[in-house]
Parts: C-alpha cells; sequence; structure tokens
C-alpha cells in the first residue's frame, strides 16, 4: 500500500511536469523510475555496468554534454549503495565469517592510503585519489560479497558480464569493418594507431577484452577437445579485437596471465595448456601479418617506439622505455630514505617526482606504485592482502579443479592481475578489486556446496 501510494503521487507528478514541459517527459520519467527501481534490486547488474563506465564515460560526456555535470560513475555507485542498503533492511548483510579476515585488510588499505594524505606533496592527486579509492573501488570489492550467496548468483553475474563483453566486440568488429570499406583510417591514426570505442581509453577497452580472451582459454582448457571449435572462434575474434586496440600490455597479460592460471589451478592439463598456447600465438601472429600496416606498427615498434601526431607536432615515443624509467624512480625514491622507505612519498606523491609536483601520474605497475606512495607499510599490507585473496580462493578447489563458471572469473582475476603491473594505477584497476572478490566469493560457495554435499 504505502508503494502504491507512492507511485500514484509520482505518476500525477509526472503528468504535472509533462504538461508545464513536453509529453515526451510523461513516458521517459516513470520509465526511468521503473528502471531505477529494478537496477536497485539488481545490484549486480548495476555493478557490471560500474565496471564499464571508464569506457562508456568518455562517448557519454562527448555525445551528451549533461555527463559533464552528471558523472555516471558517481550514479551507478549511488544506485549500487541503495541497492545494497535495501539489502541491509531486508536481510542483513551476512558475509561468512572466512571472508571478513580480507575485506577488513582491503578497508585497512584504505585507511593507509587516507592517512598519507597528512603527508603527501601532492594534495590535489593525492585527495582525489584517496577519494576514488575508498568510494568506487570499495564499492566494486564489497558488493560480490553481498550479492554472491549461492553458484546460481556467480552464474549470473558471468552472463551479465558475457552480455557487456559482446556488446565491445562487436562495436569494436563494426567499426573495423567501416574503416577497411571507407580506408579512410584518420581517426585512427588520432588514437596512435588504434581503434577503440569512440570517446574510450584504447587500454581500458582492451583490459576488457582481456579478460574475455582468458575465460575463452580457461574453456578451452576445461572443455573436450571436439567442443573446442566454438570458442577458438570466439577466442580469435576478441584476440582481433585487442590488437586493433593497440594495446601490447593486455595482449602479454593474456599471454602470461594463463599462463600462470593454468600451472597453478590446471596442471592435469599440461598438453593442453601447450596445444592451446601455441595456437593462441600462432593466431596473434597470423591476424598481425594479415591486418595493414595502419593498425599494427604499435606491435613492431617495440625497441624505438611509436610515431605519434600530437599538439605539439610529430615525435616518436616508447613507452616501453618510459615505464622503465618510472619503475627506476620509483625504486630510487623508496630506498632515498628512512623515512620514504617506511611511509613512502603520500598518495599521489609520484607526481612531485615531475616538474608538473601536483599531477595525476603514477608508475604504471601496482607495487612500484604502493613502494614509492605507502612505502614498506603498504607493501606489508597489499602482501597480506593478495596472500589472503590466493589462500581463499584456492580453498574453492574441489579435487583439483574449480566449478566451471568459478575457473572463468579466477582465470579473468589473474589475467587482470599481470595487467595492472603495466599500466594504470590502484584507481584504473579498480576491476581487478571486483574480479578478485567475486573469485573469492564464488569459489567460496562452491566449496559449501560441495560440503552441504558431502554432509
Amino acid at each position: 500500500m504505502p508503494l502504491l501510494i507512492i507511485f500514484s503521487i509520482a505518476q500525477i507528478l509526472f503528468f504535472l511536469i509533462g504538461i508545464n514541459t513536453s509529453p515526451l517527459v510523461m513516458i521517459i520519467l516513470p520509465i526511468g523510475v521503473i528502471i531505477l527501481w529494478w537496477l536497485i534490486n539488481n545490484p549486480a547488474i548495476s555493478l557490471m555496468f560500474l565496471s564499464l563506465t571508464a569506457i562508456i564515460k568518455g562517448y557519454l560526456i562527448n555525445y551528451y554534454p549533461i555527463f559533464e555535470l552528471i558523472d555516471i560513475t558517481v550514479v551507478v555507485t549511488i544506485i549500487i549503495w541503495l541497492g545494497l542498503i535495501k539489502m541491509f533492511i531486508q536481510d542483513g548483510w551476512n558475509i561468512s565469517t572466512n571472508l571478513k579476515e580480507v575485506v577488513y585488510i582491503f578497508l585497512f588499505f584504505g585507511i593507509i592510503l587516507g592517512l598519507s594524505y597528512l603527508y603527501t606533496p601532492s594534495p590535489d592527486y593525492g585527495l582525489m585519489k584517496i577519494l576514488r579509492f575508498n568510494t568506487f573501488a570499495l564499492t566494486m570489492f564489497l558488493t560480490p560479497f553481498l550479492i554472491i550467496k549461492k553458484p546460481t548468483d556467480s552464474k549470473r553475474l558471468l552472463y551479465y558480464f558475457y552480455f557487456l563483453l559482446a556488446i565491445i566486440v562487436g562495436i569494436m568488429l563494426f567499426q573495423f569493418i567501416y574503416f577497411l570499406k571507407s580506408g579512410d583510417f584518420a581517426i585512427v591514426l588520432a588514437y596512435w594507431n588504434r581503434i577503440s570505442i569512440p570517446g574510450a581509453n584504447p587500454i581500458q577497452v582492451s583490459r576488457y577484452l582481456a579478460i574475455g580472451a582468458a575465460m575463452m582459454i580457461a574453456l578451452l582448457i576445461r572443455k573436450k577437445p571436439s567442443d573446442s571449435i566454438s570458442y577458438i572462434v570466439i577466442l580469435s575474434i576478441i584476440l582481433l579485437t585487442i590488437i586493433l586496440s593497440g594495446s601490447r600490455g593486455p595482449l602479454v597479460s593474456i599471454i602470461l596471465g594463463s599462463i600462470i592460471y593454468a600451472i597453478l589451478y590446471e596442471r592435469n592439463h599440461f598438453i593442453k595448456i601447450v596445444a592451446y598456447a601455441s595456437v593462441a600465438l600462432g593466431t596473434i601472429v597470423l591476424i598481425l601479418l594479415l591486418l595493414p600496416e595502419n593498425l599494427t606498427q604499435r606491435f613492431f615498434d617495440i625497441s624505438q617506439g611509436s610515431v605519434i601526431i600530437s599538439q605539439q607536432g610529430v615525435k616518436r615515443v616508447s613507452t616501453i622505455a618510459t615505464r622503465f624509467e618510472f619503475w627506476s624512480m620509483s625504486l630510487k625514491s623508496w630506498i632515498s630514505s628512512g623515512i620514504n622507505f617506511v611511509f613512502g612519498l603520500g598518495s599521489g606523491g609520484f607526481s612531485s617526482l615531475f616538474i608538473w609536483r601536483d599531477w595525476r601520474w603514477y608508475p604504471h605497475n601496482m607495487f612500484f606504485e604502493i613502494i614509492v606512495e605507502l612505502g614498506l607499510i603498504g607493501l606489508i599490507v597489499l602482501s597480506l592482502f593478495i596472500t589472503k585473496a590466493y589462500k581463499l580462493i584456492s580453498q574453492g578447489l574441489n579435487k583439483g579443479t574449480f566449478t566451471d563458471h568459478s575457473a572463468l572469473w579466477v582465470a579473468g582475476t589473474t589475467v587482470m592481475f599481470i595487467a595492472a603491473q603495466f599500466s594504470g594505477d590502484i584507481n584504473d584497476n579498480r576491476i581487478l578489486w571486483m574480479f578478485l572478490a567475486i573469485s573469492i566469493a564464488s569459489t567460496h560457495v562452491d566449496r559449501l556446496l560441495v560440503l552441504d554435499t558431502d554432509n
């Protein structure tokens, strides 16, 4: 009855607003309210959408100026928390005792990051980094523990990811076909010879694709050879879109991450691992040889860098050499003094090593980022977190293997962990925190189901 009264009042308001503005408003507003209520009641959908905001935000800002005022990431985060609060009121938040420790470590890391603001030489970037981590990264890490209560919840979340992945792959392929037909690569050149979703950073797009590729490789390892043809085709398409994005880090992350995942969790399939790794590498080489030079030059300019067109003119940039320089600077700063060694420079402090000073800049490696900004204390907490997460995930192994859905989450997590060592900061890699939480929660509910069955 209270909900009926609320909706009745809302409908009257929509009617009055529509009369004074546009009749279309009478349709749009009710639909918007229905979608909002649906998302609040389905935090899993909102969570997957939040993982996509880094990709779609640029497009929304370019084509819908209102999103310059309304941050879509903040809006989705608020919707998630409304859903979580609703869950708390109805049933409470029931996180298993075994999982609380890793949650507490993550929260403690956020506190340490916040305290480092007291001594950071980059207060503007440092504060932004702290707020983003303790808002968005925390939301993406905590939510899976609250919404995954049984294996079907993990499977449903996986279907949502598949849906978003298919959309991204479709958009990338559409643009590739368009460029091939038109022969006009001017837009591609603006992205350093890279194809991406309009307005999106190619690296963010390729990370999402890399996760999908890792999942396909995991399925290939686990499935019968007779069922592998369709997965090989899907894997080849995803690898094609990653190469189109021009992102070398995610491509390397797929290879290294898949090998590490297979060694850790799929040792019984060694022959398959070698066979499908060879197939993946062969597919990558074949795609690189067949694609136009405009789209593959970045992969052949590893040693001498890429020639790009910027506002300053034509110049050559080597991102690999730059990263090595960043890592060296981080290490030298860390060991430069006892205070830096223990506490680091503070949140965002890496930017103070440059002439820009208080600027959003980072080493493009999670561990170097932690040691330079949070010192030994941050490194210890991060190491404890990773160790605990690994142990919890490993406990989900049943007779030496995962269930299929958990295996895919873990494979994606491993690849994202490797990718975090090449690009982005702890906030850019917030999808890693989400995948870690999903992997832990998914393997945990699988383990509980096995224990109940045995009893």
